[in-house]
């Protein structure tokens, strides 16, 4: 990242919030955030920390699996307590504590994750104290935009878009050998699924009690995947999730887990549900529509063949009930 070396000019304002408002993605969004108030007020250090609910109701503790470079210095338990008090009305907070001047600033919550960014120096200066709650309103403000943009509206689930985004990353990792799990007999999966006569849910019922469907089927799949799990509303009743680093045993095993949630589970004036679900592992594909195309294919078989079920693409594919078709690998857009 390069700016302009005088410090305050508009030409540095204006190459931080380019580069700041570049990113495509929280975690890029969150380095880019740092880098551009390290570069904007060269005297002071920073960090970004992840908190948890703790065991105890009110609790935040600190989440060491954050994919963040760690902070500059140490943050003790002080530090925490004072950034786990942040709340929307007092989204951040100045103190002084052993021979330096803190700004502690929240960033949001996002998937049961508190953000929050901390910023010191020996003492700050009016300009420089603006200048840091400025960036981290700019970045509360586009980090909403950016939010909004990859969530479907009913549900506030990861949307189509950001479906594609995530497989493309994933798909380039494993070509640039970045995937360790195979080593341990684990792989990523993509999971479809449909959810079963959901029209007669809609004729019977209307529109309203079918979204309410929606919204209890998809709160039922994020609660029965991880936190590293990831769900997509793909387009009406039709969901994806990527379930990371796992056998194919326990993909099944988990896939099933959601079927029977789902048949099990008592819907509000509709009674029982079900859904039916198709899932690949991702592995050799070589373009993100080809692993869609074939949880595709192994979700349609399913529905063909009794519905409410799980069937795996490449066990259909072993045992002949299914057969695999050539592809032709370039960069055509099938989404």
């Amino acid at each position: 990242m390069s700016f302009a070396k005088h410090s305050g000019s508009n030409h540095q304002v204006i190459e931080s919030l380019v580069a700041l408002t570049e990113q495509r993605d929280e975690l890029t969004l969150l380095r880019s955030l740092l880098d551009v108030i390290l570069e904007m007020l060269p005297g002071v250090e920073a960090g970004l920390i992840w908190l948890v609910p703790g065991t105890e109701r009110g609790q935040w503790i600190k989440d060491e699996s954050c994919p963040l470079p760690p902070p500059m210095f140490p943050i003790d338990e002080g530090l925490l307590a004072e950034a786990a008090s942040l709340n929307s009305a007092a989204p951040d907070k100045q103190l002084d504590l052993d021979g330096q001047s803190y700004l502690i600033s929240s960033l949001g919550i996002l998937e049961g994750r508190r953000k929050v960014i901390i910023i010191r120096q020996p003492e700050w200066n009016s300009s420089d104290l603006s200048t840091a709650q400025g960036m981290v309103k700019i970045h509360a403000n586009y980090a909403k935009l950016l939010f909004d943009s990859e969530r479907d509206t009913l549900t506030g689930l990861y949307n189509r878009k950001k479906m594609e985004q995530k497989m493309s990353e994933l798909l380039s990792a494993r070509t640039n050998g970045f995937n360790r799990k195979q080593d341990e007999g684990k792989d990523d999966y993509l999971a479809v699924f449909d959810i079963d006569h959901f029209k007669r849910v809609n004729d019977n019922y209307g529109h309203l009690i079918g979204d309410e469907v929606l919204l209890v089927f998809s709160g039922l799949v994020r609660g029965a995947l991880r936190d590293a799990d990831w769900v997509f509303r793909y387009g009406g009743e039709e969901f994806v999730a990527l379930i990371k680093g796992v056998t194919p045993e326990i993909a099944k095993v988990i896939l099933e887990r959601i079927r029977t949630k789902v048949q099990n589970h008592s819907f509000p004036q509709v009674g029982q549900v079900t859904v039916s679900v198709g899932f690949t592992p991702i592995i050799d594909q070589v373009l993100p529509p080809h692993v869609f195309e074939e949880a595709d294919k192994a979700l349609y078989y399913a529905k063909e063949h009794g519905r409410n079920q799980v069937c795996a693409y490449r066990e259909l594919i072993s045992s002949g009930k299914l057969t695999q078709e050539e592809r032709i690998s370039g960069s055509v857009e099938l989404f």
